[in-house]
């Protein structure tokens, strides 16, 4: 009997974590899978007639689109539509959502449309979160299923103390500080006023205790902004690593005491879950989270709740300050431990045979059990 065949395709590109999160999650899938990551010097015009060449001519049982971009979206829907092209998509944002909060009503209005029609032509909707999959459901996809971001568990580990020291000094980092980090991309959102570690760096004007350092990993054209706010007398206080390679994050999350993970309370943060979650966990770093419903599903108790508010609003920072301020050494301590627990359930170990099990329904084949085999035999 001929192996199913199914297109995975990854529209942010050949690299990157979505496309490791499609190789990770199809490892040992008893399907032919052909991975294809869009070309992003191409036009989005010239992505697109690639996809819709490449459907005509290959007609797949099934394909998997990570990302919801329009490159490949509007060609998947165009197929389901033409001749019943089936296929899935997987997605960590909320897409409406997000246009509105970061382009405005207008951009909202139209890809709130285009997700719907996304949603509703596909043969199921895969969710980075819980809330996102009911999302899909309600926009109309046939069936759904949570794959969380994943976390390879043997790469993201706690580290021995005395490594963590020596990883501390290499930074230039007083080893007495408390360390608080965030990992991410650092694109400025004018909208929003904001890119990830600005909260950070605006608290320490606020606060009391001196034996703080702050840990932007990450860049983008929010550094520049960020290095703009900091007065000279705080200029030590604050670490920029600039872009790093993936290898060296896990060094660098070793480093922190806390990992930060702060959202915006509306129709698009509420929704999402830095991909970098389960790698703080793995390694032992507790995180302070603002209060969606991810802090309470995912992170308690290994973590704290912030303080609500916008991340670019003064009177968060000082909120955020004041909770520093008070915050013992040994409460860290006691959450840091917990963390490692909660990391299990990311495991691509977890991950991937619920994943066969949602793909094999689609297809009409039962391949969770031979992803499971496979796994045990090895």
């Amino acid at each position: 009997m001929a192996r199913p065949r199914m297109l995975c395709i990854s529209t942010a590109g050949p690299v990157g974590q979505d496309i490791r999160r499609i190789r990770r999650l199809t490892e040992g899938l008893p399907v032919d899978c052909a991975i294809w990551g869009l070309d992003r010097t191409r036009s989005r015009r010239e992505n697109m007639q690639a996809v819709w060449g490449r459907l005509r001519r290959e007609r797949p049982e099934l394909v998997y689109l990570e990302g919801t971009g329009i490159a490949a979206g509007l060609p998947l829907i165009r197929a389901a539509r033409a001749w019943g092209q089936r296929y899935v998509v997987s997605s960590g944002d909320p897409v409406g959502g997000f246009f509105r909060v970061t382009q405005g009503p207008l951009y909202g209005f139209a890809f709130g449309i285009y997700e719907r029609l996304l949603y509703r032509h596909s043969a199921g909707f895969i969710g980075w979160t819980p809330y996102l999959t009911g999302v899909a459901l309600k926009l109309g996809a046939p069936r759904a299923i949570t794959i969380e971001g994943g976390v390879d568990l043997e790469t993201f580990r706690p580290y021995p103390e005395t490594q963590r020291r020596s990883l501390r000094r290499r930074y230039g980092i007083p080893e007495h500080h408390l360390i608080c980090g965030v990992v991410g991309s650092l694109k400025w959102v004018p909208r929003q006023r904001y890119c990830y570690g600005l909260e950070l760096v605006e608290m320490l004007r606020y606060l009391q205790r001196d034996d703080v350092t702050v840990l932007i990993v990450g860049d983008g054209d929010g550094r520049p902004q960020l290095e703009a706010r900091l007065p000279d007398g705080l200029r030590s206080r604050v670490v920029f690593t600039g872009r790093v390679e993936p290898a060296e994050v896990v060094d660098l999350l070793n480093v922190m005491d806390i990992g930060f993970i702060t959202q915006t309370l509306d129709e698009l943060g509420r929704y999402r879950l830095t991909t970098k979650l389960p790698e703080y966990l793995a390694t032992g770093l507790p995180i302070a989270m603002s209060p969606i419903p991810g802090f309470y599903d995912y992170v308690y108790p290994a973590g704290w709740a912030l303080p609500e508010g916008h991340p670019a609003d003064p009177d968060f920072h000082r909120k955020l300050a004041v909770w520093l301020d008070g915050l013992s050494r040994e409460e860290v301590r006691e959450r840091a431990a917990r963390a490692p627990a909660l990391a299990r359930r990311f495991g691509y170990d977890v991950l991937r045979p619920r994943f066969a099990a949602f793909i094999g329904d689609l297809l009409g084949v039962d391949l969770s059990e031979k992803v499971s085999s496979e796994k045990i035999g090895h």
